[in-house]
């Protein structure tokens, strides 16, 4: 009580000074009508700032919430993409819709490696949300990786960026085969091997999954064509491509998972090696 006392005390003058300036604007209020307006002014325009503030301070701790909302979002959106796409590139004499098991989970990105010749990422996305083992991973503009590992919340992704990694994929304007594979320095420069040399291609020709994998649906853009050599020894070209997506930048992801992959499996392990 006695610091309370103290303190009003020290800085009476100021108190009095806007005990006086209250009673004397509540005075001009009641009083005039001119100054009623102006206060009435001043007060809607000061109280339109502070709502501002109040709104930009709300938003930006709402701004997770709105992140995630927008991610459920764009994954149903991508479901669809992909649904639409995989179905438009097959021939029109095919009258039956081919059927599309595959379904798409949002993750983030918690580490991207990058530097070395065999690149991992961690998603934030693990067996209690439904992820498994050799599930793909893509992005709004190209495809990341394939699940490698899974605990609980997390799981590791084999990074695109890996060498090791060999990718599927077709030329979209024919269906011309081939694989795609990281040179190992540049993150969006990329070759692809065994495309028949009779398949007809231009610099600038986009490359899509091929569908031939489990793990991608047909019809996911990869890149460009940048150059390409013919190499008449093995009939085959070798392609440079460019993605259109740094895979080294990518914070939001999908993860595709194959709801038929185990039919397949069986399928597979039946077939003589």
């Amino acid at each position: 009580m006695q610091r309370i006392f103290n303190a009003l005390v020290q800085f009476r003058n100021p108190i009095l000074y806007f005990v006086l300036l209250g009673t004397s604007l509540l005075f001009l209020n009641n009083r005039s009508n001119f100054h009623q307006s102006q206060l009435h002014n001043y007060s809607l325009y000061f109280s339109q700032s502070l709502y501002g503030v109040s709104h930009r301070i709300s938003n930006y701790f709402q701004l997770k919430k709105i992140n995630d909302q927008l991610l459920q979002e764009n994954r149903a959106l991508k479901e669809l993409e992909l649904k639409s796409n995989g179905i438009a590139l097959y021939p029109t004499a095919l009258k039956t819709k081919r059927r599309f098991p595959f379904q798409v989970k949002a993750a983030h990105v918690i580490k991207n490696s990058f530097l070395n010749q065999q690149n991992y990422l961690i998603i934030d996305k693990g067996a209690k949300d439904g992820i498994e083992e050799e599930m793909a991973v893509i992005t709004d503009r190209g495809i990341i990786g394939i699940v490698k590992t899974v605990s609980e919340h997390y799981a590791s992704v084999i990074s695109i960026l890996n060498q090791d990694l060999k990718i599927n994929v077709r030329l979209k304007k024919n269906p011309a085969f081939g694989t795609l594979s990281w040179k190992g320095k540049n993150p969006i420069d990329f070759q692809v091997e065994d495309i028949v040399m009779n398949a007809g291609l231009e610099k600038g020709d986009t490359l899509i999954t091929g569908g031939m994998s489990s793990y991608f649906p047909l019809g996911i853009p990869l890149g460009k064509i940048t150059d390409f050599e013919r190499n008449i020894q093995s009939g085959y070209y070798t392609i440079s491509t460019e993605l259109f997506e740094d895979p080294s930048q990518v914070y939001y992801v999908y993860v595709i998972e194959n709801l038929e992959v185990k039919e397949i499996n069986v399928l597979n392990k039946e077939l003589p090696k």
